[in-house]
């Protein structure tokens, strides 16, 4: 049941309780009858009262029922759908933590073998740095006994 409905139904059970109360204590006070009769309709009208109010009871009753039976379908119709949710987010999760640790693997990867060529390279010019210093080294060495050599050639022609 709707909850419009529901709730226009248990405002009718009130109105309709409390109109009959109203109105059968109305027709108590201006009936001309004496105090038996009065008695005897008093008893008549609250049996009356008495069963109409049992049968709203019971409807009533069936109402909140059902509200209840179909509050708790919504709710555990809400909670397979949060379920489901949050394994969909799980699994997202999963699968985004799978490739960014994929990711990381590769950039690691290429991060060494670019460090490895890197060092290969520094290696290579540290010693083509060496044989050129060497060679420059020889050559002063050279130039050096070249200077001499001809210094003491010419010191030798002088003299």
């Amino acid at each position: 049941m709707s909850e419009e409905k529901t709730g226009s139904g248990v405002s009718f059970i009130k109105g309709l309780l409390f109109g009959s109360f109203v109105g059968a204590g109305l027709a108590l006070l201006y009936a001309p009858k004496t105090g038996k009769e009065l008695r005897e309709e008093l008893k008549e009208k609250s049996t009356e009262l008495k069963s109409e109010a049992e049968k709203y009871y019971a409807e009533a009753k069936d109402i909140s029922s059902d509200l209840l039976v179909d509050g708790l379908k919504k709710a555990e119709q809400l909670k397979k759908e949060a379920e489901a949710a949050f394994e969909e987010a799980k699994k997202k999760f999963e699968e985004m933590l799978v490739e960014s640790k994929r990711f990381a693997d590769e950039a690691k990867e290429k991060t060494e073998e670019k460090m490895a060529v890197a060092q290969d390279k520094i290696e290579v010019g540290k010693k083509k740095v060496t044989q050129q210093a060497n060679k420059l080294k020889q050559a002063l060495e050279s130039g050096k006994e070249a200077f001499h050599k001809e210094k003491k050639t010419t010191k030798s022609k002088k003299a």
